[in-house]
């Protein structure tokens, strides 16, 4: 497994590589607006701030520079005079907050409700459900965040309300190092349970399948109580534009996990391992959840992470809709100014983030199939 590992991780490096070299090429190629000219006017003062941002060198040297930096953590300074990394890292756990969380809720409820209408034999139902997801699926963010807004700010206002929490409108959340803490501990808390859950499963323990998840958001919410900060942990947590956000991303998710999943477990039941363990007399439930679901289970992973530059350009609807200052805001934004460093600096980011999932789907999918492992293969 370590062999099998190393292999991907190298191998991603020359793919960072790849899509770090495209990026840049391409945004200072293809964009068509000049930042200097906007900002100049004259030419000796077009020439002027060409020659103070670097951009009088050859592309291929402020290239082989941006490497340089690169390496060392930096991703450049923005044209504004602010450093690239440190403004997408203000930004970075909001983002990180809607995406994780919303892609993750969006894996479990697609995972569990697929494998559940593809195991029915309900026909109307069937049916039903294909529509919801294909409706949720194709849902264009701007009319399913105005549907969220009007039909859900009262309850969630109502909700923050019973809660004791003070009164927030829609717009960014606080910021601080909360917020920060608050996205790594759901994502941690979500990730840990998702590994309780399968293993509980592999032995069939279903009291502690069904109870890994919430036991592990149970175990952060008594970390954030005893910290002193669960108050305004659930404040951020339940703020209208960030919840909103969420849910929005996990609807649109949600909907395509459900299709995948369930087309996955159809096909497998076809299987003769299947017809095999029914002639033998092993209960339906075992037949879906040990044997078939293991294996329908990791095209969905693979669908969802692959989705995944789908899903950010959704986000960015739903940020800019919900006046929220992430990631995907600040990308927009970096376009609309011609600001080449910050669009490149977003865009490697991402890149990062889609090797990092990529990495973890291959161990995932190897540990759930070892024939993956075997020298010669590729998943």
């Amino acid at each position: 497994m370590l062999g099998f590992v190393t292999k991907r991780v190298l191998w991603s490096l020359v793919v960072l590589l790849l899509v770090v070299t495209v990026a840049f090429f391409a945004v200072n190629l293809l964009l068509p607006y000049d930042f200097a000219v906007g900002l100049g006017g004259r030419r000796p003062a077009i020439d002027a701030i060409r020659e103070q941002l670097g951009l009088d060198r050859a592309l291929v040297i402020r290239w082989l520079d941006y490497l340089w930096h690169l390496i060392r953590g930096d991703l450049g300074q923005s044209y504004y005079g602010f450093g690239v990394t440190r403004a997408i890292w203000d930004v970075l756990p909001v983002t990180v907050m809607i995406f994780a969380v919303g892609g993750i809720i969006a894996y479990l409820v697609g995972e569990w409700f697929g494998r559940w209408v593809a195991w029915s034999r309900n026909r109307w139902f069937r049916g039903l459900s294909t529509t919801s997801s294909v409706l949720m699926f194709t849902a264009f963010p701007p009319w399913l965040v105005f549907l969220l807004v009007y039909f859900g700010s009262e309850r969630l206002f109502h909700l923050r309300s019973e809660l004791s929490l003070p009164l927030r409108y829609y717009g960014p959340p606080p910021e601080g190092p909360l917020m920060t803490w608050l996205a790594i501990g759901l994502v941690t808390a979500l990730v840990t349970g998702i590994v309780l859950r399968a293993r509980a499963r592999r032995r069939d323990h279903r009291i502690l399948a069904a109870g890994a998840i919430p036991a592990c958001l149970a175990a952060l919410m008594v970390l954030l109580a005893a910290s002193g900060v669960f108050t305004d942990a659930l404040d951020l947590a339940l703020s209208p534009s960030g919840f909103m956000a969420t849910v929005a991303l996990t609807m649109i998710a949600t909907g395509e996990n459900m299709l995948v999943m369930r087309a996955g477990v159809t096909s497998e039941m076809m299987e003769d391992y299947v017809f095999t363990a029914q002639a033998k007399g092993v209960p339906g439930r075992l037949i879906r959840d040990r044997h078939i679901a293991p294996n329908a289970v990791v095209p969905t992973i693979s669908r969802l992470v692959s989705s995944m530059p789908y899903l950010i350009a959704g986000l960015i609807i739903i940020e800019r809709e919900l006046s929220l200052q992430g990631v995907s805001s600040l990308f927009f934004v970096a376009i609309e100014a011609a600001d080449v460093p910050m669009i490149i600096g977003i865009l490697v980011v991402v890149g990062v983030v889609g090797l990092v999932l990529r990495i973890v789907l291959d161990f995932v999918q190897a540990s759930i199939d070892p024939r993956l492992r075997v020298e010669g293969e590729s998943i």
